[in-house]
């Protein structure tokens, strides 16, 4: 049976077929296959996302701006006598606000100095970490610092990252959790942002949004090691700032971003801050779009394989633009990103492309072989 025999519904029943297949495995890869966690050490290889690229061809092209809103300063080895008096030094500058991404768990001999140097720093911000129940939608604060039960401070943030473990990838980060059916607390670029800019923050809350997304592309955070601002004209940087303390070097506290393989979690506040005092926020288009457009396409690649079923040259030709119309996805991706700032997940779009004809392929093989059949129970039945 040839293709030019196909009736009408024939051929509509085999398009079809052949696209609900291919949407039955994009689905399968995109949201079933990463979750399976028997595939767990296969994960840092299943974190990806199209928009990964996005991020990384972005950064290459442009000159990245060096943030004149949030500096990072690196406490390494510091004890807490140092801590406090860096505290002390830092807010001397008069920055906007200040960030300590440090935990203190246990009470030592020296906790006067520096609970003196936090209570006394109005503009200050300490972490707390919070942890969800597996039943109900509210959080409960896991308390990282010996005072947090002691001493009523008056900014706290959480600084939880959005990463399972270490194989995952920090995109995102969540403004605020409830604690509670009516306590709200804040992210710790958040918090931050409510004392440095106010309206900005409150840009964050009326976007009503869950999740945002960090922006690693448009800016570079300095970081100033604690021993340098002993110096006056480093620590004169300081002025005017929103100044993040933390460990950079501590591993326990690296993570993946879509730019780097390890990444300090201070950093990743300092990036998430920056997002927001900057509003350049990064929106994505709604998945409904995203997957209108997989499907289009997918039934543009079986439809032409199905046309070209008896041209050995033109199917080769359809083959050839299955492939380049993948890499004019990305390239597309990335041009609607630099102007847009906008993600454009073309994910499913791409694996619409390698399974439509998989599935294509596949049905129309059995299509044929049912054919087979069927002309053979007529000849046998004729003679």
């Amino acid at each position: 049976m040839t293709e030019s025999k196909l009736h009408w519904w024939q051929a509509g029943m085999i398009i079809v077929l052949s696209l609900l297949l291919a949407i039955g495995l994009a689905q399968f890869i995109l949201y079933d296959f990463s979750s399976i966690e028997m595939f767990a050490p296969l994960e840092k290889k299943l974190d990806f996302q199209v928009s990964d690229i996005y991020n990384a061809v972005e950064e290459k092209k442009q000159v990245v701006e060096l943030s004149q809103d949030v500096i990072v300063v690196s406490v390494d080895e510091c004890n807490r006598e140092q801590t406090a008096e860096l505290i002390r030094l830092i807010a001397s500058y008069e920055p906007k606000a200040i960030g300590v991404d440090l935990s203190f768990m246990t009470k030592k001999a020296n906790n006067d100095t520096l609970l003196d140097a936090i209570t006394n720093t109005r503009n200050l911000v300490t972490a707390t970490m919070v942890v969800k129940p597996d039943t109900g939608r509210y959080y409960e604060r896991q308390h990282v610092s010996f005072f947090e039960d002691e001493y009523d401070l008056p900014h706290v943030g959480y600084a939880n990252l959005d990463a399972a473990h270490m194989w995952n990838i920090v995109r995102t980060f969540v403004p605020y959790v409830l604690v509670g059916e009516r306590d709200t607390l804040r992210s710790m670029a958040l918090e931050l942002a409510r004392i440095a800019a106010p309206e900005q923050a409150k840009r964050v809350e009326s976007r009503g949004k869950e999740v945002e997304i960090i922006d690693y592309t448009d800016y570079e955070i300095e970081v100033v090691d604690a021993a340098r601002l002993q110096k006056a004209y480093v620590a004169e940087r300081l002025r005017n700032k929103v100044v993040l303390v933390g460990d950079t070097a501590d591993t326990k506290d690296t993570y993946r971003t879509p730019l780097h393989d390890s990444q300090a979690g201070v950093l990743i506040h300092a990036y998430a801050l920056q997002t927001i005092l900057s509003g350049r926020y990064i929106d994505e288009y709604p998945t409904w779009l995203n997957w209108t457009i997989a499907v289009c396409i997918g039934l543009l690649l079986i439809g032409g394989l199905l046309c070209a079923v008896e041209y050995q040259i033109l199917n080769l030709f359809v083959r050839i633009a299955q492939f380049a119309l993948m890499y004019v996805l990305i390239v597309c991706g990335c041009a609607i990103y630099s102007r847009t700032h906008m993600y454009a997940d073309f994910a499913p779009s791409i694996l619409m492309l390698g399974f439509g004809a998989l599935s294509f392929d596949i049905v129309y093989a059995l299509y044929c072989w049912e054919q087979k059949i069927v002309k053979s129970i007529k000849t046998h039945h004729k003679k």
